[in-house]
């Protein structure tokens, strides 16, 4: 089934490409195909998710429903055009480094299904439009193709000048019909069109409240909304594109950086202009320019001009990377709070559950190949958490020093931070 799937991607893919400008009509009676579904339904498991509004989990589908009628339901619902979006389930949650919090919404699980088809039929369309400038949710690119392009863009470009911007609320300041005006240029199928308003006039649930959508905004956390998002902002792309400005742009959905070798204020306050037509506006604290010498974070990590000191070398300056002071702050609070207070625990059971938190920091930063000293430092960091763990649990007299000496926490299978790094020939 899954060939199947990826047969019809290429397809609708190619004949994206054959014509920019091509308006597809027919594309609804793809989003319920017993295969696109059935993809669709692998994809979301894999993304795993709470309940929604229903109270139903993946596990309740699998065990009480059957994922077989639960699809074929879904299935007979799109076909007759009767399905109908549930509203979603709103959360807030704490930015980190920040009092403030943000919302995040939680569909249904039948409605993350009929989002997840949706994007398999739509999203090889518009990925035919979208441009090199952005990273984020795209198949193929990542967080690290974007890292790199700034490292080549400062060190090879001579790109010194540094935009680092933030867009204020970006999805709940999103035109809704801007946005549909946008996708029509692609898609014409009344019932396709039909269905993604539904999508965004589903309204939320907030502490057991239901509030109606407006004219403004997509719920963050729903499947279609990452495709909406690239959707709504390769039109700033394409106006980068052909501004003739010469620098880089490099976005990661609604996070961007533009790096430039002069004209900084002129070519911010041309940002300024093109996102108001956009409704869109710059968040007036958190957006700056900057030298590189200086340094800023993009994508949780720290970006800084240095000299070379490699004898030899015809670079003078290079763009040097390592974890930003932010995200090294989020690792720590976040093994503070597995850590916390458990001492029902033993010492393996707590390194089980620290592992695929230091395992999952270490995928993402020891690809930047950052100098060994931030590892080091964290590795030194779980240890005295440990230590004091241990210390509290057996109200050791040795301060739990003996209880993570000769390496007995290595020995017992505590991932390493940097691990990955070392192992690639870059540090011992």
């Amino acid at each position: 089934m899954r060939n199947k799937v990826k047969d019809l991607q290429n397809t609708l893919s190619r004949a994206a490409k054959q014509s920019l400008d091509r308006k597809f009509g027919a594309l609804y009676d793809k989003f319920y195909r017993s295969d696109v579904l059935w993809e669709a339904w692998l994809r979301v498991k894999r993304n795993k998710g709470a309940a929604g509004v229903d109270g139903q989990t993946i596990e309740y589908i699998e065990k009480v429903i059957g994922v077989v009628p639960f699809l074929k339901e879904l299935q007979e619902e799109l076909r007759t055009q009767e399905y109908d979006p549930e509203p979603v389930l709103r959360y807030w949650i704490p930015k980190p480094g920040s009092t403030d919090k943000r919302p995040l919404g939680i569909p249904i699980v039948k409605d993350r299904i009929a989002q997840a088809a949706a994007k398999l039929v739509l999203e090889p369309i518009f990925e035919t439009n979208f441009l090199n400038f952005s990273y984020g949710f795209r198949p193929g690119r990542s967080a690290h193709d974007a890292i790199d392009k700034i490292r080549r863009s400062i060190t090879f470009e001579r790109q010194y000048i540094v935009i680092d911007a933030d867009i204020t609320k970006y999805f709940d300041s999103i035109r809704k019909q801007l946005l549909m005006e946008l996708v029509e240029r692609r898609v014409n199928d009344p019932r396709v069109l039909k269905l993604l308003w539904k999508w965004l006039n589903a309204g939320v649930m907030d502490n057991g409240r239901y509030f109606k959508a407006d004219e403004f905004g997509t719920p963050q956390g729903s499947v279609i909304s990452p495709l909406l998002a690239n959707i709504y902002l390769h039109a700033f792309d394409k106006m980068f594109q052909l501004s003739g400005i010469c620098g880089t742009l490099v976005r990661y959905a609604d996070d961007f950086v533009i790096l430039l070798r002069g004209r900084g204020k002129a070519v911010l306050e041309w940002v300024r202009r093109k996102l108001a037509k956009l409704g869109l506006i710059l968040h007036p604290g958190k957006t700056r320019i900057v030298h590189a010498k200086e340094g800023f974070d993009f994508l949780g990590v720290h970006f800084r001009l240095r000299p070379v000191r490699k004898r030899g070398s015809r670079l003078k300056y290079s763009c040097r990377r390592w974890p930003s002071e932010r995200s090294m702050k989020r690792i720590k609070q976040r093994i503070r709070e597995v850590i916390g207070r458990q001492y029902s625990l033993s010492l393996e059971e707590m390194i089980m559950l620290l592992n695929p938190i230091i395992r999952g920091w270490n995928n993402y930063h020891t690809r930047i190949q950052a100098d060994r000293k931030w590892f080091r430092y964290l590795n030194w960091f779980v240890r005295d958490r440990l230590r004091i763990f241990l210390k509290r649990k057996y109200s050791d007299p040795s301060r739990g020093t003996r209880r993570v000496s000769d390496n007995v926490l290595i020995r017992l299978g505590l991932t390493q931070f940097g691990r990955s790094w070392c192992i690639n020939g870059n540090g011992s």
